[in-house]
C-alpha cells in the first residue's frame, strides 16, 4: 500500500510538470506566432508583390501513386500559378492504375528518348520521360519502377528537375496561386535558405476558383473538422516559434521548398522512413550543425497548400499510425541529437521535447489514466485533483485552439460569424475531450504494429475530386 502511494504522489508531481513545461510552451507559442503574424501582415500590405529583377526558379515535384483520380486537376491548378518561372515534374510511381494515362491523355507529352538521368540520389530505375511546353511551363511526366514509397519516387524527381529549387507535394494537394510567391520572399529576406514550410489547410469542403478557395471551411464530416482545427493549432502556433529560434524539424511533406544541392549534399529522402518528411528536415538540421554550416530552414504561414485530409476513420488511423512510426525512426536515427550541445537549441531543447511530448505523449497519456483509476479506487479524495487537473488541460486546449484557429481562419477577410464562432467552440471541446485522446490511443498502438508498418508499400487514401467553381 505504502508503494502505491508512493506512486501516485510522484506520477502526481511528475504529470502536474509535464502538463505545465506543456501548457507554457504552448502559449509562449501561441502567443510570439500572433505577433509575428500581426506583424508579416502588416509588412505584406505594405509590400504585397515582389517587384524585383532578381527571382529563383522552382521545380514542382508531385509523386503520384494511382493518383489517376486526381492528379490532372493538381497539374492544371499548378499551371495556374502567380510565379515567373517554374516546371511541373510529375513522378507516376509505378502506379497500377491509369495515372500515367489520364496525364498523357490531358497534355500533348511526348516521349524524350535521349534526355541522360543523373543518378545523384538512389532511386528505382526510371523508365520513361515525357514532356511538353504549355505557355511558359515545362511539364515533365516520368514513369518508374514502383518504389514502395514516397521518398523514392521525390528522389526520382530531384535528379530529374533542373531548377536550384524545388516543391514536394502530394498529387491530390492544390497550391494556392500566391503560395510559391508568398514562400519565395524568405529567399529574399534572409541569407542561406535550404528550406521553407508552407502553411497547410484541408480543402475537403472548401470550392476554389482558379487555385483560389472562394468558399467552404467546416463541412458535415467530423473527422474532417476536426482536422481543421488540428492543423490550425500546429501551423500557426509552435511552427511560427520554432521558426524564431531556426529549430523546425518538420517541414510537410505536403508542402515544402528545399534547395536542391543542400538535399543532395545531405542524402536526400530515406526511402526505408514512414515519416519521410520529418526524417529530410532533422536530416538537413543535423547535417548542417554538425558541420557548422550557415543556414536557415524557414516557416512562412502566409504560403497556403491545401489538402484532402483523410475522410474515414480508417484511413485517419492508418495515417497517424505511419507518422507515429516515421517519428520513432527519425528518432532513432538521429539520436546522436539528444542533450548534445553541438547541435545547438534542436539539440538542447526541441528534439528532446520532441521525444517526451510527441513519441512519448501515447505512453505518458495512458499512464495518466491508470493514474486517475487508481485514485478514484484508492485514494478518492486525490480524484478530485486529477479531475481539476484534466478540466484544466481541457480548458487550456479549447482556448489554445480557439486563439489559433481565429488567428488562422480560411478566410481571414470576411467578417466573422456567431456560427462560426460557435462551431469552433463545439468542435474545440470533442477534439480536447475525445478527439485528442483517441489520436493518442492510435499512436499507441504504433509501437506494437511497428514492423508491420515499416514493411508495408505506399497506399494512397481515399481521393476525390476538388469542387471547383465554374
Amino acid at each position: 500500500m505504502q508503494f502505491i502511494d508512493t506512486y501516485l504522489l510522484v506520477f502526481d508531481i511528475f504529470m502536474g510538470v509535464y502538463l505545465a513545461v506543456y501548457f507554457a510552451y504552448l502559449i509562449i507559442s501561441i502567443f510570439f506566432s500572433n505577433f509575428r503574424n500581426r506583424r508579416s501582415k502588416r509588412r505584406h500590405r505594405m509590400h504585397n508583390v515582389i517587384d524585383h529583377e532578381y527571382f529563383y526558379p522552382v521545380s514542382i515535384i508531385v509523386p503520384a501513386y494511382n493518383e489517376g483520380e486526381t492528379v490532372v486537376q493538381t497539374v492544371k491548378n499548378l499551371l495556374k500559378l502567380e510565379f515567373r518561372r517554374y516546371e511541373i515534374v510529375v513522378v507516376d510511381d509505378g502506379s497500377t492504375d491509369n495515372t500515367k494515362q489520364c496525364m498523357l491523355d490531358a497534355f500533348p507529352l511526348v516521349a524524350e528518348t535521349s534526355r541522360p538521368i543523373r543518378y545523384q540520389l538512389d532511386c528505382h530505375t526510371i523508365k520513361e520521360v515525357y514532356s511538353c511546353r504549355l505557355g511558359d511551363v515545362i511539364i515533365t511526366l516520368v514513369s518508374k519502377e514502383n518504389g514502395g514509397c514516397k521518398s523514392d519516387a521525390v528522389n526520382a524527381g530531384i535528379n530529374i528537375c533542373t531548377y536550384p529549387f524545388f516543391v514536394n507535394m502530394d498529387g491530390d494537394e492544390i497550391l494556392q496561386s500566391d503560395s510559391l510567391r508568398e514562400a519565395c520572399r524568405l529567399l529574399l529576406e534572409k541569407e542561406n535558405v535550404i528550406a521553407i514550410g508552407g502553411n497547410i489547410k484541408i480543402s475537403n469542403d472548401v470550392v476554389f476558383k482558379d487555385a483560389k478557395p472562394v468558399s467552404g471551411g467546416f463541412g458535415k464530416n467530423p473527422v474532417v473538422n476536426m482536422q481543421i482545427l488540428e492543423y490550425s493549432r500546429g501551423f500557426q502556433g509552435t511552427r511560427v516559434f520554432q521558426d524564431m529560434m531556426n529549430a523546425n524539424l518538420i517541414i510537410s511533406g505536403g508542402f515544402g521548398v528545399f534547395k536542391k544541392e543542400a538535399v543532395i549534399k545531405a542524402g536526400g529522402y530515406d526511402p526505408r522512413s514512414k515519416g519521410e518528411d520529418m526524417e529530410l528536415t532533422v536530416k538537413l538540421q543535423h547535417y548542417y550543425r554538425k558541420n557548422k554550416l550557415p543556414f536557415t530552414i524557414g516557416f512562412v504561414p502566409s504560403s497556403v497548400c491545401w489538402t484532402q485530409g483523410p475522410a474515414t476513420m480508417k484511413d485517419l488511423i492508418s495515417q497517424r499510425r505511419r507518422w507515429h512510426v516515421g517519428l520513432m525512426q527519425t528518432v532513432g536515427k538521429y539520436k546522436d541529437m539528444i542533450f548534445n550541445p553541438r547541435y545547438g537549441i534542436v539539440g538542447m531543447f526541441m528534439f528532446p521535447y520532441m521525444i517526451i511530448y510527441e513519441l512519448l505523449s501515447p505512453i505518458i497519456m495512458v499512464l495518466g489514466l491508470i493514474n486517475i483509476v487508481l485514485s478514484g479506487v484508492l485514494k478518492p479524495d486525490n480524484i478530485i485533483q486529477m479531475a481539476g487537473l484534466f478540466m484544466a488541460y481541457v480548458v487550456l486546449g479549447v482556448v489554445m485552439t480557439l486563439v489559433a484557429y481565429l488567428d488562422n481562419r480560411y478566410f481571414p477577410e470576411k467578417k466573422i460569424t456567431f456560427k462560426e464562432i460557435m462551431t469552433v467552440f463545439f468542435y474545440s471541446f470533442i477534439d480536447a475531450l475525445f478527439f485528442r485522446p483517441f489520436l493518442a490511443f492510435v499512436n499507441l498502438t504504433a509501437f506494437f504494429k511497428y514492423k508491420k508498418i515499416t514493411t508495408s508499400k505506399w497506399v494512397s487514401p481515399g481521393r476525390v475530386k476538388v469542387k471547383e467553381e465554374e
